[in-house]
C-alpha cells in the first residue's frame, strides 16, 4: 500500500454517489490529481465544509492506481473572503478553470503551485476590483512563464529588437511589435502596462487590467494550441472574457489607443 502526504488545494468539487466526494486536486507533490473522499457529501460528515474550493490541505492520500482515496486531512489555509464574496469567487474560480487546463495529469509542478497560491492570497487579501484584476494578470503571466512562453523579455515578432518603451500589440497577429513594425491597427501599450507584463511590478487600473488579461489570453491561447489543450482552454477563454469584459469600453478594439 502507498500513502502519500501531500499539500493540495481542491480546483473542483463533485458529488459522486450518495455520500462521497470526487475532488480535482492541485498537489505540490503530486501535481494534478484526482481523488475520493469517502463519506464527506454527508452535511454532518468530520470534513464536509473541507473539500471545497479554496482551501489549502493537508492531506494524506492513499494510492489506488487510477485515483487517490483521501485517508487524513488537516485544514491549513480556508479563504474566506474568496468563499464569501461573489466577485471574488468568480474570479477563484476561472484561477481554478484555468490552472486545471493547464496542468498535466500527475506531473509535479512547484512554481507553479507556488504562484497558485499567491494569486488566491492576493485575490483573498485585494480590496479592490482592480487589485482582484492584477492578482489575476499577474497568474497568467505567472502561468506563461511556467509554460515557457513568459514575456520578461518583450521582443518584436518581426525583427527581433528588444521592446523597451511603448510596445504595441497587434491583435491580429498575437504578436508584439516595435514602433518601426507596428501596423495601423495595433495597440499601443502604455508605459505602466508594458513594464507590469514584463516585470510584474506596478499598479494597474482596472482598465489597464483588464487591458493585460485580453492580452495574455490571446497569448495563452496560441501557448495552447502548442500544448494540445486548445479545447479545454477555449472553455476557460470563454468564461475569462466574460468575467472580465470591460463594460464602458468593450473589448480591446483595434486601433492606435493606448491602453
Amino acid at each position: 500500500m502507498v500513502y502519500h502526504w501531500t499539500l493540495a488545494s481542491v480546483l473542483r468539487a463533485s458529488r459522486t454517489g450518495e455520500k462521497d466526494k470526487r475532488l480535482m486536486l492541485f498537489s505540490r507533490e503530486l501535481g494534478k490529481v484526482t481523488a475520493v473522499a469517502r463519506g464527506t457529501a454527508v452535511p454532518e460528515a468530520k470534513w464536509s465544509s473541507s473539500f471545497e474550493p479554496f482551501s489549502l490541505l493537508h492531506l494524506r492520500l492513499y494510492d489506488r492506481s487510477r485515483y487517490f482515496s483521501v485517508v487524513g486531512s488537516e485544514e491549513r489555509v480556508v479563504y474566506v473572503d474568496i468563499a464569501a464574496h461573489l466577485d471574488k469567487s468568480l474570479k477563484g474560480m476561472i484561477l481554478n478553470q484555468l490552472t486545471e487546463c493547464v496542468l498535466q495529469p500527475a506531473s509535479p509542478e512547484p512554481g507553479m503551485f507556488a504562484a497558485y497560491v499567491t494569486a488566491l492570497a492576493r485575490i483573498n487579501e485585494a480590496k479592490s476590483a482592480a487589485e482582484q484584476d492584477t492578482a489575476f494578470l499577474q497568474y497568467t503571466l505567472d502561468v506563461l512563464r511556467e509554460l515557457g512562453f513568459g514575456l520578461t523579455s518583450l521582443r518584436c515578432d518581426r525583427c527581433g529588437t528588444i521592446l523597451a518603451e511603448q510596445p504595441s500589440f497587434s491583435l491580429t497577429e498575437n504578436a508584439f511589435h516595435c514602433q518601426r513594425c507596428r501596423d495601423e491597427a495595433d495597440v499601443t501599450l502604455s508605459h505602466q502596462l508594458g513594464t507590469f507584463l514584463r516585470t510584474g511590478t506596478g499598479s494597474l487600473d482596472r482598465r489597464q487590467a483588464h487591458a493585460g488579461i485580453a492580452l495574455t489570453l490571446r497569448v495563452l491561447r496560441t501557448a495552447s494550441r502548442r500544448l494540445g489543450i486548445g479545447t479545454t482552454f477555449e472553455q476557460f477563454a470563454e468564461n475569462a472574457a466574460t468575467l472580465f469584459r470591460e463594460e464602458h469600453t468593450g473589448q480591446m478594439k483595434e486601433s492606435h489607443d493606448e491602453l
